[in-house]
């Protein structure tokens, strides 16, 4: 259940990498300042969703706050990316919005990608 939201939500944000026609008229540099821009939307999208994903489980009672931050941190290890990432403001607002539209089993399943995706990227 965790990992259905968590790799949708990276996937969504990765998907926004993907080369279009305009890519080509690019120069390499602004493509990897793009790339890496996209990149980091995409970490923040993920720790969106591992924050919100547990805070919902928090408030089942699933989980105690304490096993849902290390849930969280391993999460987020897993995928080499620092837990530091859950301090950026952007993220806590993400990882908000997320957690109205999480359902009783706190999975995104009540949104479709594209929905998923622009609530998280407006914010991102």
């Amino acid at each position: 259940m965790v990992g259905i939201v968590l790799i949708r939500l990276l996937m969504t944000g990765l998907a926004l990498m993907a080369p279009t026609a305009a890519a080509e008229s690019m120069s390499p540099e602004t493509i990897r300042k793009v790339a890496r821009l996209e990149l980091a939307r995409s970490i923040r999208a993920f720790a969106a969703g591992s924050l919100a994903n547990g805070e919902c489980l928090v408030r089942r009672g699933q989980l105690s706050q304490q096993q849902a931050e290390q849930a969280t941190a391993i999460a987020l290890k897993e995928m080499a990316i620092s837990a530091a990432v859950l301090e950026n403001p952007q993220v806590r607002k993400a990882a908000d919005l997320l957690g109205t539209e999480l359902t009783d089993s706190c999975d995104l399943s009540s949104l479709d990608d594209e929905t998923a995706r622009q609530l998280v990227q407006d914010e991102l």
